[in-house]
């Protein structure tokens, strides 16, 4: 695992010096916060009617918005994300059932000294991810629910340095702290509580963090985005929490887009194996700020 995380680090890191050339001038620092929120939707229908060949009908569809928020001073700049997103899938005589579910919040916050800090910010950074809805493992019988809103919750906070070109590229590195929470008692054995840590609603972890974030136009109109997060507990430095998202969107006109997002997730106290998510969606944005 370990090498995995440390080859995938270096090549996000190797692409950075050889794409600084294309970089516009730096640009004259716009006075307070810049905005924007994009609001998405996709879905997709089968339907079949005496058809010889079979097949199952289905309804599905997703909904999401992003916003971003950014300002810049001489010696300080924040950023702050939110993502959220929706979906459930309808198929035949099965119940409704959940799709796609996600709460994403994060603030960074970078000091931009003079001399090495000018280069490597010291950086404070914090995010929460979580769900809005209950999550249910379909393939037990009956049907049981292993997740729900703040159940868990992951919380991070870092404390670091930061090594950026313009907005498309970082690199962070530092000390970091991780709280699990699952307010759902019979829940929390399932996210690394230990026998002694099942009243409590939260676990606190300590160590060192990691994140790498690119934003590349690698096409026109084809845009990738990927962040690499790493935490490894002090107290068990050899097996790192990892979360790889990718993100490729192509984009058909202003409102018309085709995304296709696979995300890679390693946390030893929930699962031994690495855990896969991937999604390819067809759907309209619209920009709302």
């Amino acid at each position: 695992m370990k090498r995995v995380v440390l080859c995938v680090i270096c090549a996000l890191a190797l692409v950075a010096p050889a794409a600084t050339a294309q970089d516009a001038p730096a640009e004259e620092i716009p006075p307070g916060w810049r905005t924007g929120v994009v609001a998405k939707l996709a879905g997709s229908q089968v339907g079949f009617s005496n058809w010889q060949g079979g097949g199952i009908n289905s309804l599905a569809f997703t909904a999401g918005v992003e916003g971003e928020s950014k300002k810049e001073s001489v010696r300080f700049k924040q950023k702050v994300n939110l993502r959220l997103s929706i979906g459930a899938i309808k198929q035949d005589t099965l119940s409704l059932r959940k799709a796609e579910d996600a709460i994403f919040a994060a603030y960074v916050v970078r000091y931009k000294g003079d001399g090495f800090f000018a280069k490597w910010n010291p950086t404070f950074a914090a995010d929460l991810r979580t769900q809005f809805l209950e999550g249910f493992d379909y393939g037990s019988q009956p049907e049981e629910r292993v997740s729900d809103l703040f159940a868990p919750a992951y919380l991070t906070q870092a404390l670091g340095l930061t090594y950026g070109i313009d907005d498309w590229f970082s690199q962070r590195f530092g000390f970091g702290a991780k709280q699990t929470v699952v307010t759902i008692e019979e829940l929390r054995a399932s996210y690394g509580f230990q026998d002694d840590e099942l009243d409590k609603s939260a676990r606190l972890e300590a160590g060192i963090e990691s994140q790498t974030q690119l934003t590349r136009e690698i096409f026109k109109n084809v845009i990738y985005k990927s962040t690499l997060s790493l935490f490894a507990a002090f107290n068990n430095a050899d097996k790192p929490d990892a979360i790889w998202e990718n993100l490729l969107t192509m984009k058909v006109n202003d409102w018309l887009q085709t995304n296709f997002e696979m995300i890679l997730l390693f946390d030893d106290d929930v699962k031994k194996e690495i855990q896969l998510k991937e999604v390819f969606s067809v759907g309209v944005a619209f920009t709302l700020l």
